[in-house]
């Protein structure tokens, strides 16, 4: 593979040398598929049409594009541009979130980790460093961002404050930390209101701080198609169980007709609605500043309802699984739906030795670490195109077991450098890319 030196140079970023890749990448990663190998093809930065980039990209200090700006809010804002959605970054650029989730240390080794680093610090600065050197931009859920805040190479961070999953805890601890009774979340508890305002009082502490990008509220709720006939299940006495049982009669009327999929998709909307609402208003209450990014929709929770009652948040965050590439329409539909932007907030690929390797998680399953690299160009190629989508948070940090790579960095905290290059290589081109996709 051939090499070039590329000097980055922005407003408030760090000067470095950087090596990037000579747009040399072949379109095509082994997919497992039902225990086979499959060569699957993948459309990549250098298979673009026309798209020929020119020198490097001149950034702000928060990873936005210094070359096209905006009236500054002094925070992190979401505006629709010529029929394309954006970030805009405190200092009024446009601003794609590249981020990855979990940045932490939790999967490392420890003693490879200590060797290395000695620190937290020197973990962050350095962890911090890399990132940015492959063109990323922030760091996504679950992520140290008060560990790496305070270094030199500080990234824009989106935290996590699990208000519906803390307060089911506490109301009905022996469902475990994801089960509800019946699958239904206690939205319609007299007390949920209450508990939201109390729970948002800490979000008063980062309420200045120009970094924090937006809040996610929760983790992959269970807003299920079908959570009418399960919140008609639960016992007479639950408010959720009150609630269901007028609206179902007073849709129904006299007739005692049978319930249809568009009774169901009424509801969920209902459901769906009353969670945001009611978490918005508390957020916004004790942080006016920020982005509201949603609760990281899921598998088949990903539908119409859902995203028609996701209207309070400010952008609609997906974590988007088992699709190769994207589904331009598909993701335009969500922002449609919503009326609101669109981020992805956790999608990945994991490389694994053979087709017999024992590897958990809902990402694919490929052949090598190019692979990888692949299906990160391919897949974010499409949501740059879609025009409804502001970014992406890879899963993860690090994550690797025996036999498969699943972070960019392996447990000794070595970097995966097959995928990182390919990552890197779209990376650092993502906003003339974004342009060039939507003209």
């Amino acid at each position: 593979m051939e090499r070039v030196k590329v000097r980055l140079a922005g407003a408030g970023s760090v000067m470095a040398w950087l090596w990037a890749s000579q747009l040399l990448w072949s379109g095509e990663a082994y997919l497992l598929v039902k225990g086979k190998w499959n060569k699957t093809p993948a459309r990549t930065v250098a298979q673009v049409k026309g798209f020929s980039p020119r020198g490097p990209v001149r950034l702000s200090q928060y990873g936005g594009w210094a070359e096209r700006k905006v009236r500054p809010t002094g925070f992190f804002h979401a505006r629709k541009i010529g029929g394309r959605w954006w970030l805009i970054d405190p200092e009024g650029c446009l601003f794609l979130s590249v981020g990855l989730c979990s940045v932490n240390t939790g999967t490392l080794d420890q003693t490879a980790w200590k060797q290395r680093y000695g620190s937290p610090g020197k973990w962050g600065e350095d962890a911090a460093a890399m990132l940015k050197f492959y063109g990323f931009n922030s760091l996504g859920c679950w992520s140290d961002w008060q560990v790496i805040r305070p270094t030199k190479h500080k990234m824009p961070y989106f935290p996590r404050w699990n208000f519906m999953s803390t307060y089911k805890n506490r109301r009905d601890p022996k469902y475990g930390p994801r089960g509800y009774p019946k699958q239904c979340m206690p939205v319609f508890d007299p007390d949920w209101p209450t508990f939201c305002d109390e729970h948002a009082k800490q979000l008063a502490a980062t309420k200045d701080d120009p970094w924090l990008v937006g809040h996610f509220s929760d983790n992959e709720l269970p807003f299920r198609p079908d959570l009418l006939e399960y919140y008609l299940k639960l016992p007479e006495t639950d408010p959720g169980h009150r609630v269901a049982r007028a609206w179902w009669d007073a849709r129904r009327g006299r007739s005692k007709r049978k319930m249809t999929a568009r009774d169901k998709a009424a509801f969920l909307e209902l459901v769906v609605g009353r969670y945001y609402t009611t978490v918005a208003r508390a957020i916004r209450k004790h942080d006016p500043n920020h982005l509201y990014v949603g609760s990281r929709v899921h598998g088949r929770t990903i539908c119409e309802p859902v995203f028609r009652g996701a209207k309070a948040v400010d952008v609609v965050s997906v974590n988007y699984y088992h699709r190769w590439s994207a589904e331009i329409g598909r993701v335009r539909n969500w922002a449609k739906w919503s009326t609101r932007p669109v981020l992805v907030s956790e999608w990945y690929a994991q490389s694994v030795a053979s087709a017999r390797t024992k590897a958990s998680g809902a990402g694919f399953r490929v052949k090598t670490d190019r692979g990888r690299g692949l299906f990160y160009q391919n897949m974010a190629l499409g949501l740059l195109e879609s025009g409804a989508c502001v970014g992406w948070h890879w899963f993860k940090y690090g994550g690797d077991g025996d036999g498969y790579h699943k972070g960019v960095v392996s447990r000794t905290c070595q970097p995966h450098t097959e995928l990182l290059d390919r990552m890197g290589e779209l990376n650092r081109r993502v906003y003339p890319l974004a342009k060039h996709l939507r003209r």
